[in-house]
C-alpha cells in the first residue's frame, strides 16, 4: 500500500502485528484490532460492491459507538473519504448537505436512517454487515461527484457566514502530517488508551481515531448516553483506564465546576490536551491540584490546518497568566501579517496566515481562500488576530469577522442568522456572542417576529431547535416587541444587544423564549 495511505496502513499493520490487543472500547464493551480489521475488511467489500470507488466521497450519519469507527476505516480501506455528519442534527440540514456534497453514498445506522427517511431523504436503503446489534444501511445519491482532492481522507462541514456549511477536505498527506508530529509530541504509546469524546464530524476525533492506529493504543468512544453528564463523562473516562484526554476547554470547565469531585476520577490521565476555543488557566489549576503531574497542552488551528500551534502549560503557569497558543507545531510555518499582507514586528498584532503540511486541499465546493504574499508563497488565511511575544509565542487577540467559539465548536453568526431568519416566524434575527462561564462563549439571539402581536413562543421555540444543528442553537433566545437598537448610522446596535444579554438579562422590550 503507498505511503500516503497510511491512515489506512497503520490499522492492517496493527492488526497483523499485535491483533489481541484492544483497538475499540464502547458502553458495549471492546473490539480487539484483530476483530476490528475482519470489520472493516467486510465492510469495506460491500462498499465497493455498492459501486464506492477511489476519490468518491462516502457520508456517515449515525451515534458514536465501536461501529462508527469501523465505517471509518472501511470507507478509507474502500479508496474513499468520509463526511462524518451530525447524528443529533436536524436530519434536513444533514441531507442539504449531502446534496451539495454529492458523495457516492450515505451509510447511516438505524435511528440516524428512520430520521432521514422522515424527511423524504436517503429513500432507497439497503443493509450493510456490521458487528454486534447496530444495524448499517447504506444509499446511493444519484449523480455523486468526486471530492476534489488527491486521495481525500475527509471531508468536515464548519460553519458559513452565509448560512452555507464549508466543506473542508483534508487528504491522506494532511492528515497523516498531523498525525505523526501528535504521536511525538504526545509520546503515544500501544498502552495509552485515548478518550474520544468528540463527535466525528468534529476534528478533535481525528487524532483519537488514527492515532491510537499509529502506535497500537486504544480509543475509548464516549458513549452519547453518559456524554450529556459531568458524572457519567467522568466515571467512563475511570472504568475506559483513559491516559489521553483531548477535548476542548468548556468540557474542562464544566467538570471543574463541580469542584474537585469529579476531578479524582481522571487519575489515570497522563495527558490532557484542550483545543478548539479559549483556555482558561484558572481551570487548569484545579485540575492540577488533584493531578499535580498532569502534562497539559494547548493546542490551536482552525480546521483547515489541523493543528498548528502548540503550547505545553508548565507546572507553575499560574491561573492569572492567560495561555498562549504557542509557537508553530506540526512543520507549519506562520506568518503574522497587516492589511496589506506585510509581516508585522514582534509585539505588534497582525492576521494569522499558516502554510504546511497539515494544511487543507481545499473547499469540497471549490471556492479559492488561499492567499499569495509578495515572495509567492500561498497561506490560508485563518481570520484570527494573534501578537508574538518576546519569547517567541504567540498570543490569540480575536477574530477580523464575526466567528466566534463555543463548546470547541467554530460558530459563524452570519449562519445563526440566516437560519433563524428564513424561518416563517421570524421577520429577521441578530445573534450576538457574551461570555459565559461555562461555555468561555455562549451566543444568544435576538428575533423580530413575523407576526404582531407574535404567536406563541413554544412554536417559535420548536421551530429553532429543529432547523439548526445542537451548536448553533443560541444559548438563550429573545423576542423583541419592537425594533432592534440603533446606531446613528441606522445599523443594528450590536454591542447594546450583547452588553443587554450579558448573565441572564435581557434589553428592555424583550420577552425570553429560553
Amino acid at each position: 500500500m503507498a505511503a500516503e495511505r497510511r491512515l489506512t496502513a497503520d490499522l492492517r499493520r496493527t492488526a497483523d502485528l499485535h491483533g489481541g490487543r484492544t483497538a475499540v472500547i464502547d458502553g458495549s464493551g471492546a473490539l480487539s484490532y484483530a476483530e476490528l480489521d475482519a470489520a472493516v475488511d467486510v465492510l469495506a467489500g460491500a462498499l465497493r460492491a455498492h459501486g464506492v470507488r477511489p476519490g468518491d466521497a462516502v457520508a456517515w450519519c449515525g451515534s458514536r459507538s465501536a461501529t462508527a469507527v469501523a465505517v471509518v476505516h472501511a470507507v478509507l480501506r474502500a479508496g474513499a473519504g468520509y463526511a462524518p455528519l451530525d447524528p443529533d442534527g436536524p436530519a434536513g440540514r444533514a441531507a442539504r448537505l449531502v446534496e451539495r456534497l454529492r458523495p457516492r453514498a450515505v451509510v447511516a445506522d438505524g435511528p440516524a436512517r428512520s430520521a432521514w427517511e422522515a424527511v423524504g431523504a436517503g429513500s432507497s436503503w439497503s443493509p450493510l454487515p456490521t458487528t454486534g446489534a447496530t444495524e448499517l444501511w447504506i444509499a446511493l445519491v444519484p449523480e455523486p461527484r468526486a471530492v476534489p482532492a488527491e486521495q481525500p481522507a475527509y471531508v468536515l462541514h464548519t460553519s458559513g457566514s452565509t448560512g452555507v456549511p464549508k466543506g473542508v477536505v483534508h487528504t491522506h498527506d494532511s492528515a497523516a502530517a498531523f498525525v505523526d508530529w501528535g504521536v511525538s509530541e504526545l509520546g503515544l504509546g500501544p498502552d495509552d488508551v485515548l478518550l474520544n469524546s468528540a463527535p466525528l464530524h468534529f476534528d478533535l476525533s481525528t487524532l483519537d481515531l488514527f492515532g491510537a492506529c499509529r502506535v497500537g493504543a486504544a480509543v475509548a468512544v464516549l458513549p452519547p448516553s453518559v456524554a450529556p453528564f459531568p458524572a457519567g463523562y467522568a466515571d467512563f473516562l475511570r472504568r475506559s483506564g483513559a491516559t489521553v484526554w483531548y477535548t476542548v476547554p468548556s468540557a474542562l470547565a464544566w467538570l471543574t465546576a463541580r469542584g474537585t469531585e469529579l476531578l479524582s476520577e481522571l487519575k489515570g490521565l497522563r495527558a490532557a490536551v484542550f483545543a478548539g476555543e479559549a483556555l482558561r488557566p484558572a481551570d487548569v489549576d484545579r485540575l492540577r491540584t488533584v493531578l499535580p503531574g498532569l502534562r497539559v497542552w494547548n493546542w490551536y488551528g482552525p480546521t483547515e490546518t489541523n493543528v498548528c500551534a502548540s503550547y505545553e502549560l508548565p507546572p507553575d503557569h499560574g491561573p492569572n497568566r492567560p495561555a498562549p497558543i504557542g509557537r508553530a507545531a506540526a512543520g507549519a510555518e506562520l506568518l503574522i501579517v497587516d492589511d496589506r499582507s506585510e509581516q508585522v514586528a514582534d509585539g505588534e498584532p497582525g492576521r494569522l496566515l499558516v502554510r504546511g503540511a497539515t494544511l487543507m486541499a481545499g473547499y469540497a465546493d471549490g471556492r479559492e481562500v488561499f492567499v499569495r504574499t509578495a515572495d509567492g508563497r500561498t497561506w490560508y488565511p485563518t481570520g484570527d488576530l494573534v501578537r508574538r511575544d518576546a519569547d517567541g509565542l504567540l498570543a490569540y487577540l480575536g477574530r477580523t469577522d464575526q466567528q466566534v467559539k463555543s463548546r470547541g465548536y467554530r460558530i459563524e453568526l452570519g449562519e445563526v442568522e440566516a437560519l433563524i431568519g428564513a424561518l416563517p416566524e421570524v421577520r429577521s434575527c441578530v445573534a450576538v456572542a457574551v461570555p459565559d462561564d461555562l461555555l468561555g462563549t455562549a451566543v444568544v439571539g435576538f428575533v423580530r417576529p413575523a407576526e404582531r402581536p407574535p404567536g406563541p413562543s413554544s412554536g417559535l421555540a420548536a421551530a429553532v431547535r429543529a432547523a439548526l444543528p445542537s451548536y448553533l442553537v443560541p444559548a438563550r433566545l429573545f423576542v423583541l416587541t419592537g425594533d432592534f437598537p440603533r446606531l446613528s448610522s441606522g445599523k443594528t446596535d450590536r454591542a447594546a444587544l450583547a452588553a443587554g444579554a450579558v448573565g441572564d438579562g435581557a434589553l428592555e422590550g424583550t420577552d425570553r423564549v429560553w
